[in-house]
């Protein structure tokens, strides 16, 4: 290394440890001059609206696959794509997962740049980027599938009946040259292996379920005040939280200052290596716990706010489902079913297993055309609502 490159390279780690990156920005940022601290990364839009969308997708569980936030990334029109066929690497991704900038916060260990706060602004909190982390350090998930597509958005989640393995799909040509689509079970062993089921036939059962699943304004209604009466014992539990957080914080500070004086004392250098992985780790909890209590104490939205998504969904899955987007009808999926679906050829579509808030507004529906009484609904805490 030349003198001049190594003279660079070490105005560039000071400045680093100064709290402010002086390297290639990160995707979806971008240098911006400012009078206190000269070059600062900022946002560059319209990437940087996608990758935070891609971030906070991921830890939400939104996209459950980095593989599904590549495919999302890849339908953002200006997001750069690597190849001419519109397909971006795996490997950015990958990058993005991993990159702490997104998270306001520096490092760089090999110039012996420790996790520290720094002066740009983030794209998402540092609780969503450690999430994100988790998610990725975690359990295994399933491999992406690549055979999803908007022509047959049932494709791997309804099962066949004869087999209980996932129907697939395709386009095929009759005699006249036109082409149909088909669901059909592709499992030799099956009874049912090849046997189209018509592509009209299937979605047609499962739409008209999915219909079914909208309940009346009176229980949408019930289930408002449940949710009210849900949101205030979280807001009595949040502010428990917010106490123990804060106790959290100060054992935290404590065992850091523990640490330090540790650090003074040691002479053999494999103790003190060990003990700056530690504090290193503590520090990043303390900036965890820190970000926490800020977001606890600032203002958030509404109950009314929020709620009227929840509703929306709830009132109509339908609706979202007929938008046609992949994104959204994948969501339906996940948010309206406990599992897969199995599809007969004979007898149709069996009656799925739904999630928790649908079950109870289908028991709420049958409970109130029968001839019972009054009927307590209840959370894990006190009576919410009689019907």
């Amino acid at each position: 290394m030349s003198s001049f490159a190594s003279k660079t390279n070490k105005q560039s780690v000071y400045k680093s440890r100064s709290t402010s990156w002086v390297f290639s920005a990160p995707l979806g940022m971008k240098y911006e001059k400012v009078s206190v601290h000269g070059n600062l990364l900022v946002r560059d839009e319209p990437i940087a609206s996608y990758v935070q969308k891609a971030i906070e997708g991921f830890a939400s569980g939104r996209f459950e696959t980095q593989g599904e936030v590549k495919r999302y990334l890849e339908s953002c029109p200006a997001f750069p794509k690597d190849h001419p066929d519109g397909t971006i690497r795996f490997e950015v991704v990958a990058r993005i997962m991993r990159r702490i900038h997104y998270a306001g916060y520096l490092e760089r260990p090999e110039s012996d740049v420790d996790f520290r706060k720094g002066h740009h602004q983030g794209l998402v909190s540092l609780v969503t980027w450690q999430t994100a982390q988790d998610h990725i350090d975690g359990a295994k998930r399933a491999p992406v599938r690549k055979d999803i597509n908007a022509d047959f958005p049932l494709r791997g989640f309804v099962l066949c009946n004869d087999c209980n393995n996932p129907l697939t799909a395709n386009w095929s040509k009759s005699k006249t040259g036109k082409k149909h689509p088909f669901y059909l079970c592709f499992t030799k062993s099956c009874e049912s292996y090849r046997k189209s089921i018509r592509h009209d036939v299937l979605e047609e059962a499962f739409t008209g379920y999915l219909c079914a699943l909208e309940p009346s304004e009176t229980l949408i209604a019930l289930t408002k005040a449940m949710f009210r009466n849900i949101w205030d014992q979280r807001a009595e539990q949040a502010q428990a939280g917010m106490i123990s957080l804060k106790r959290q914080v100060t054992k935290i500070e404590k065992q850091i200052d523990g640490l330090l004086d540790r650090i003074v004392d040691a002479s053999m250098p494999s103790v003190v290596s060990a003990y700056k992985k530690r504090l290193a780790r503590l520090e990043q909890d303390k900036l965890i716990g820190q970000e926490k209590l800020g977001k606890t104490a600032e203002s958030t939205h509404s109950f009314e706010q929020l709620f009227e998504f929840a509703c929306a969904f709830l009132a109509s899955p339908w609706k979202l489902w007929k938008s046609g987007q992949l994104t959204l009808q994948r969501t339906v999926l996940k948010l309206a079913f406990a599992e897969r679906i199995t599809y007969c050829r004979k007898t149709g579509l069996r009656t799925p297993e739904t999630t928790l808030p649908f079950k109870v507004l289908g028991r709420c529906a049958s409970h109130k055309r029968g001839s019972g009484g009054p009927r307590i609904i209840t959370s894990s805490f006190t009576p919410i609502c009689y019907l």
